[in-house]
């Protein structure tokens, strides 16, 4: 149907669709050698035109990602049409998430050069690991309701009724009472657990990072723990730099060690003085490593496998617990961005390392302080 509007040439349309598209688009030839670029890539690069044409696509590119590169423009000179994804940060960007296609342009059967284009998923990529450990807390609730809140619930229904039945002051009845407030205090405890694991979920993102000194804020853990440290002949070595500074909620980073400096001070062998250190460095990119070490009695890791972190699970079943440290430990590293694991022997100890990323730039000069 002629509707009267005057047909826009193709070329025209396809170079403003280049021209304002908010995906990476470059042209090379079966080289690798870019022909073109559009403006999207050259604000991420930070270079003018005339200074990313004829140069090589690897000159952009971090060393470790060329040869996959390379890999996938050959498939595509070949006349494939490629497809992958992948962390990288083209020039001097941040590193980001790229869902990358290449597709070769074809003239009387011959590939004459390459259309790549690249599209950020960052933010798609979060969302699904944020669904994800979404998915795993819904199966921990789920274990929860199912078992540590229904059987203490069950026994204190069946203990009531058995209550009704009792003398008032008999022997029977106090023995019935005693078991129903023991049952009772243990529903109590899971539903305390499950409250301050849900408030800690809401407060996620309330609070933005500040710049917080390391070594100092270990040292105020360390002082808190001192008087029992003191009674088990125990010691603490800080190998943090004074300058270190991470860029955290304070409460969550607290939070986290005193958990693993407790844990350690629990858990510690009997036959050898308990000590702890409590390292720290900063990576070339900004990202900082934490790791607590002890000598302690340890655990079996393989029997353990991924279940270290989970809610209520306990490993040293001589000890009083609930299994709840190290799950809150786990919550606070990746509410901060972070990762966690953990490496340990029976009878040798065991190592927690965590990995936080490099302070972003939105914060504070300070929060990158080396003074």
């Amino acid at each position: 149907m002629d509707t009267g509007a005057p047909l826009v040439p193709n070329e025209v349309r396809l170079r403003s669709l280049f021209e304002n598209s908010p995906e990476l688009i470059l042209f090379q030839d079966t080289a690798g050698i870019i022909l073109d670029a559009n403006p999207a890539f050259l604000a991420l690069v930070g270079e003018p035109r005339e200074q990313v044409l004829n140069r090589p696509f690897a000159d952009f590119l971090p060393a470790d990602v060329r040869p996959l590169f390379d890999q996938k423009l050959r498939e595509a000179v070949a006349g494939h049409v490629v497809r992958f994804d992948m962390y990288t940060h083209p020039g001097h960007s941040a590193i980001r998430h790229w869902d990358v296609m290449k597709l070769p342009l074809r003239e009387h059967g011959q590939v004459l050069g390459v259309h790549m284009l690249a599209r950020d998923i960052t933010e798609k990529k979060r969302t699904q690991e944020e669904l994800f450990a979404q998915n795993q807390d819904l199966q921990q609730f789920t274990y929860i309701v199912s078992h540590n809140l229904r059987a203490p619930l069950a026994n204190a229904l069946g203990l009531a009724d058995l209550l009704a039945q009792e003398t008032a002051g008999s022997p029977d009845f106090e023995q019935t009472h005693a078991l129903l407030q023991d049952n009772l205090h243990q529903l109590d405890l899971v539903l305390r657990d499950m409250n301050a694991i849900l408030s800690m979920r809401d407060k996620q993102g309330l609070t933005k990072p500040e710049p917080v000194a390391l070594r100092t804020l270990v040292e105020q853990v360390v002082h808190s723990l001192q008087d029992v440290l003191d009674e088990c002949g125990g010691s603490v070595e800080l190998r943090l730099p004074a300058e270190l500074h991470v860029a955290a909620q304070r409460a969550y980073l607290y939070s986290i060690f005193f958990n693993l400096l407790s844990n350690a001070i629990k858990y510690r062998a009997a036959q050898r003085p308990l000590r702890i250190v409590v390292t720290a460095t900063r990576g070339p990119a900004g990202e900082v490593t934490l790791e607590v070490a002890d000598n302690g009695s340890g655990f079996d890791q393989a029997r353990a496998g991924d279940k270290v972190f989970r809610l209520y699970q306990r490993f040293h079943p001589q000890h009083s617990g609930r299994g709840v440290g190290l799950y809150l430990v786990k919550m606070h590293v990746e509410s901060l961005g972070g990762r966690i694991n953990a490496a340990s022997q029976v009878d040798e100890g065991a190592r927690f390392t965590i990995l936080l990323p490099a302070p972003p730039s939105t914060l504070p000069p300070d929060a990158h302080a080396t003074n």
